[in-house]
């Protein structure tokens, strides 16, 4: 052990000379000593020199790692040979800079197996295909700065030490695959392709820690599907969506659901949360913030009294509360949410009465507003004949199954009621009160010109015309006398 101390000191005073020491010792010592970054990275000035025809060669203060500069792929290859890295070389750091590759095939690495730090930067990649070899001993995998467009599914799926992945500064859409057990650390940013949903799957996949997160978007549609419109979302909003995955109310999913977009801010995502089928008697609560969209079908909920109590109803655009037992609207009276949904579904509930007035404002003003209300048994009468029945066919767009609303007291549907019907009853005047006045204001203005009459011909020939001169006198006769 002696012998070996004194030839380390040697070495160390010894600059820059070459040492070579017992293998399975001198690498170790040298691992621990010449590799300190997290993942080997090396400025320009460590490339060979523009007359080297070598264009790889090993650092001169440390055998385990090298450099190779401005390389197409079979100039790496050579440069790997002639530098002694590849076949039996012992290279546990490698650094790649400005390589015209087009595909990386990880496939042509696996004779490096000591290889721990591999980082190829700053060069010109399409895409990456192969696989790793199982055993391969890669901890740390920086591929930044390559304009790297894709992976194939398994490039990275071998690389089970794996601890820091620096993808960053690319043009990726997806995160590869690799291994599933353990944390990784992850770089994406300045990935001007990247995905929002893509993202969500990845971290599903894989425990993921983020480096650089300030400066990671990914982009996320405007609406539900697909579309050219699209918005920059920060990434730490994607992590705060995906917490709330795992969070999320007991036996309830929370999912990703739109992107809300207000001016002089950043784009916020909504979520979507589905509670159906969990037997319960009442709302949930609190909701997640920014909740979009809410789903309680399938339950035994018997009111909406939260929509006026609870401010994390307020954000709500969409509710689907589908066979339950809600048995009135009048909650939703005066709520924020009555005042923005976009869609609320009760169909299949306990609902008697539809009060018209708690919509019809709200409905004139948006023709994108929908209320199901289908398979309802109303208490019909001759208002419902009369009034919701035009209030029905006259707002069809907005409440797409309008003939499926049916009379809970009759067997029909309220569209089919029969207003000339239903409306002759004993204690309904009110088509004839109109007859009734008619009548009094004609018997007025005849009782108006008979005294005229009487009076004109009083005046001319001094006395009254019969019946007027039988009549008995009045009290107030003198008046006209």
């Amino acid at each position: 052990m002696s012998n070996v101390r004194n030839v380390i000191i040697l070495c160390l005073l010894t600059v820059p000379s070459w040492c070579r020491l017992d293998e399975d010792m001198t690498y170790s010592s040298l691992s621990n000593n010449c590799v300190r970054e997290h993942c080997f990275h090396q400025p320009a000035e460590a490339c060979p020199s523009p007359e080297s025809k070598c264009r790889c060669q090993k650092l001169r203060y440390c055998e385990i790692a090298a450099v190779c500069c401005n390389v197409n792929k079979f100039q790496l290859t050579e440069g790997l040979a002639c530098a002694n890295i590849s076949g039996n070389g012992h290279v546990e750091a490698l650094h790649i800079r400005n390589a015209s590759l087009d595909i990386l095939n990880v496939e042509d690495w696996r004779k490096l197996k000591y290889l721990k730090y591999m980082t190829i930067t700053d060069g010109q990649i399409n895409s990456v295909v192969g696989e790793f070899a199982k055993h391969t001993t890669v901890s740390c995998l920086n591929l930044s700065s390559n304009g790297i467009v894709n992976f194939e599914n398994r490039s990275l799926v071998n690389l089970y030490n794996l601890t820091f992945l620096d993808l960053s500064h690319n043009n990726l859409s997806a995160v590869p695959r690799f291994k599933k057990d353990g944390n990784v650390t992850l770089d994406i940013s300045a990935n001007g392709n990247m995905l929002c949903l893509n993202l969500f799957d990845a971290l599903q996949r894989t425990e993921l820690h983020f480096s650089n997160i300030n400066n990671s978007f990914c982009f996320f549609p405007k609406t539900f599907h697909w579309f050219n419109s699209t918005e920059f979302v920060p990434l730490t909003q994607v992590i705060g969506i995906h917490e709330l995955r795992k969070d999320c109310r007991k036996n309830c999913t929370c999912e990703p659901s739109r992107l809300d977009i207000v001016s002089g801010k950043q784009p916020t995502i909504s979520v979507a949360v589905n509670c159906s089928g969990q037997n319960w008697i009442s709302l949930p609560t609190p909701l997640p913030a920014n909740t979009f969209a809410l789903n309680v079908s399938n339950n035994n909920i018997t009111t909406l009294e939260l929509f006026s109590s609870d401010p994390t109803y307020q954000n709500l655009r969409e509710l689907y509360a589908d066979n339950n037992q809600i048995t009135s609207i009048l909650p939703l009276e005066g709520s924020q949410f009555l005042s923005n949904f976009v869609i609320l579904s009760l169909r299949n509930n306990k609902l008697k009465s539809l009060p018209t007035y708690i919509f019809s404002n709200i409905l004139d003003r948006n023709n994108f507003r929908y209320l199901k209300l289908g398979l309802n048994k109303l208490q019909c009468d001759c208002n419902t004949a009369k009034l919701l029945k035009v209030w029905l066919l006259t707002k069809q767009k907005n409440i797409p199954d309008y003939e499926e609303i049916y009379c809970d007291n009759m067997e029909t549907k309220v569209i089919s009621l029969n207003p000339s019907k239903l409306c002759q009853t004993q204690q309904d005047w009110t088509d004839y009160i109109y007859y009734i006045i008619t009548v009094e204001v004609i018997l007025l203005v005849g009782l108006i010109a008979k005294v005229v009459y009487d009076y004109c011909v009083f005046k001319t020939s001094g006395y009254l015309p019969w019946p007027a001169s039988k009549m008995p006198k009045l009290p107030c006769d003198w008046l006209c006398e």
